[in-house]
């Protein structure tokens, strides 16, 4: 596999917020102790491989975190709890050569593990077929699987490790069972001109603005600046309508709007120095929007609203 760097965190659209599950600032000591239900407990050790089949042996005991995640992950822990982290379940391991992490974060739902999954993860990454989808180095594999999202690396002297990540990530993914799909929201954006792999589910303030969410995001084009496709969600066609008048306020207070039906029935141009051009239109219980555009949007915005018909009502984020 090909060597690249992988940040801890790679946000994208997301701006970082206290965690939801604790009240505690992160890094401050916790005044009651962490209860993680047995049962969650004992679904996530069933996740862990035979050692034999992967050549190592445990080299300390199974340690769990939920709401106290910040005693593992510095200063990264709250994104994990926004996703809605039910548990996670951290087991080290060491062979004759290397020293393994694997890390099993139980998300609760696959929307919600899709969507740390994609915001650590890039376009340019070399992605593999493990679980409903993998991506890798020679030092590290992390994998999405319905509501699991897996972390494994490992440091070795003398050989690459990609082999032997390779091998433990299948192993954990089968305990899983039959790969799960992704999430049906994925469906929302069109194929044609899609960016592989750029699809984002956001929770929290997509492009920096709190009235967006949560929203999945995607880009598209070949060629120059990518257009980045807004799809945010409301609770049925009256909140959408007035979620669009939110759009539509702080790009009037902040640059310029004008009608643009010809795109579609109700939609709307705007400019400002921030996002530069954007088009933004109300469709069933959600709110598209446009950034730098294509020169002909019209198709793009098209396929988009055809879709949310098609699929949108019995879809959720």
């Amino acid at each position: 596999m090909h060597s690249m760097r992988i940040p801890v965190l790679l946000l994208v659209l997301t701006l970082g917020a206290p965690g939801l599950l604790t009240c505690q600032e992160e890094g401050a000591e916790s005044t009651q102790p962490v209860v993680i239900p047995s049962a969650v407990k004992e679904e996530l050790r069933r996740l862990l491989p035979d050692p034999a089949l992967i050549s190592a042996a445990p080299s300390d005991e199974t340690k769990f975190y939920s709401s106290n995640l910040f005693e593992y992950i510095d200063g990264g822990a709250d994104v994990y709890l926004d996703y809605g982290l039910v548990a996670l379940l951290h087991q080290e391991y060491k062979s004759s050569s290397a020293d393994i992490t694997l890390d099993v974060y139980d998300l609760g739902s696959p929307g919600n593990a899709f969507g740390i999954y994609a915001a650590e993860s890039s376009p340019d990454y070399h992605f593999l077929r493990v679980g409903a989808e993998g991506y890798g180095t020679n030092e590290i594999l992390n994998f999405l699987q319905g509501k699991f999202y897996v972390k494994l690396s490992a440091f070795s002297d003398t050989e690459k490790t990609g082999p032997m990540l390779e091998r433990l990530a299948q192993a954990v993914a089968q305990r899983m069972g039959p790969p799960a799909p992704m999430p049906d929201f994925l469906t929302l954006f069109p194929p044609e001109q899609l960016v592989g792999h750029s699809v984002k589910y956001v929770k929290k303030a997509p492009l920096g603005h709190e009235f967006l969410a949560p929203a999945i995001t995607a880009s598209y084009g070949t060629g120059g600046k990518p257009a980045s496709i807004v799809i945010s969600k409301a609770a049925d066609s009256q909140a959408a309508l007035k979620k669009l008048e939110l759009v539509k306020d702080y790009f009037a207070s902040s640059g310029k709007v004008t009608p643009m039906p010809g795109v579609a029935p109700g939609a709307f141009r705007a400019t400002n120095q921030f996002e530069g051009e954007a088009i933004f239109v109300a469709s069933n219980s959600f709110v598209v929007v446009c950034i730098n555009p294509p020169l002909n949007p019209g198709p793009l915005l098209k396929a988009v609203i055809e879709r949310i018909g098609e699929k949108g009502g019995t879809i959720s984020f």
